[in-house]
C-alpha cells in the first residue's frame, strides 16, 4: 500500500524523494514531488497573506516602550486641547473682528499639519497590525492593506482629529491668549439681540441669543448668560448689556442682562 505523501511535511517528503528508487517507483516519486509542489504553493499563499494582512506579531520591549511614549504624547495633546476648548465651553468669548481672518489662517494651517501627521500615524503598519489584532479577538477577518475600509477609516479618521484641532485653536486658542497673556480688564458692552433660539435648553448651550453686532462671524452668539425666566423676556431688536473682561483680541462674557427702556410720554 503506497503511502500518503499529503501527511509528511516537507523534510520528510525530501528525504523520502532522496531514498526512493525512482526507476522502480516512479508514480511514487509523481506523489512526492506534487506533495513538495503543493506545501511550496500553500507556503508562499501564506507569506503573501501575512504580508497583505499585516497580521499581529508578539512586540518587542523596545516597541513597548515606544506605544508608552506615543501614548503618553496622545494623552498630553488631548489634555493641552481641553485645557484651550475648556473656558471656550463654559464662557462664551466674542473675538474682535480684526482678529477673525488671522486666527482662521491659524486654524486651517493647523488642520492641514494635523491632517498630514494622522495621516501618516494612522496609515502606519503597526497600526494595521493592532487593528487586526483586534478584529481577529473578535472572531472577525482582517482587513487587508490595500482595502476601501482601511483606507476610509484612515481618511476619516484624520480629518476628525483635524477638524478638532482646528475648532480647538480658532475657538480655544482666542480664549487661552485672552484669559493667560492679553492684559484682559473688567468691562461691559451693550449689544442688539439679532433671534433667539426656539427653546431655552439646548445641547452645549442653554439660552442662546444671537447677537447682531457680530452676524458676520461663525460664532455670533452667546449661552447662559442671563436664566431662563429673563431668556423668555427677551426678544429680537432689544438691547442687552453683557459683563465680563475684553482684552485686544475681544471680549469674554461671564453674565449679562436685558436693557428695560422706559417709554416717554
Amino acid at each position: 500500500m503506497a503511502p500518503d505523501y499529503r501527511t509528511y511535511s516537507k523534510e520528510q517528503l525530501e528525504e523520502a524523494l532522496d531514498s526512493i528508487d525512482k526507476s522502480r517507483f516512479p508514480e511514487r516519486v509523481a506523489q512526492i514531488e506534487k506533495a513538495l509542489k503543493q506545501l511550496s504553493e500553500s507556503a508562499a499563499t501564506d507569506e503573501t497573506d501575512k504580508e497583505a494582512y499585516l497580521l499581529p506579531e508578539p512586540e518587542t520591549s523596545e516597541q513597548q516602550q515606544r506605544n508608552v511614549l506615543a501614548l503618553f504624547g496622545m494623552i498630553s495633546v488631548g489634555l493641552v486641547i481641553g485645557a484651550m476648548l475648556a473656558p471656550a465651553y463654559f464662557h462664551s468669548f466674542l473675538l474682535a473682528d480684526e482678529w477673525v481672518t488671522p486666527f482662521k489662517w491659524v486654524a486651517w494651517t493647523a488642520v492641514t499639519i494635523v491632517f498630514l501627521v494622522s495621516m501618516k500615524y494612522l496609515g502606519h503598519p503597526s497600526e494595521l497590525r493592532k487593528a487586526n489584532a483586534r478584529l481577529l479577538a473578535k472572531g472577525k477577518k482582517p482587513m487587508r492593506k490595500d482595502s476601501k475600509r482601511r483606507a476610509a477609516g484612515i481618511f476619516i479618521g484624520a480629518l476628525a482629529i483635524a477638524l478638532l484641532a482646528g475648532f480647538a485653536v480658532f475657538r480655544g486658542l482666542p480664549v487661552a491668549l485672552h484669559l493667560y497673556v492679553m492684559d484682559a480688564k473688567p468691562s461691559s458692552m451693550v449689544i442688539t439681540v439679532a433671534k433667539l433660539n426656539r427653546r431655552y435648553r439646548k445641547k452645549h448651550c442653554n439660552g442662546k441669543i444671537y447677537l447682531k453686532e457680530y452676524e458676520q462671524q461663525l460664532f455670533d452668539y452667546v449661552c447662559q448668560v442671563v436664566s431662563r425666566t429673563s431668556w423668555e423676556g427677551l426678544s429680537p431688536g432689544q438691547k442687552m448689556r453683557l459683563q465680563g473682561s475684553q482684552s485686544a483680541l475681544g471680549f469674554l462674557v461671564t453674565d449679562g442682562y436685558a436693557i428695560r427702556q422706559s417709554n416717554k410720554k
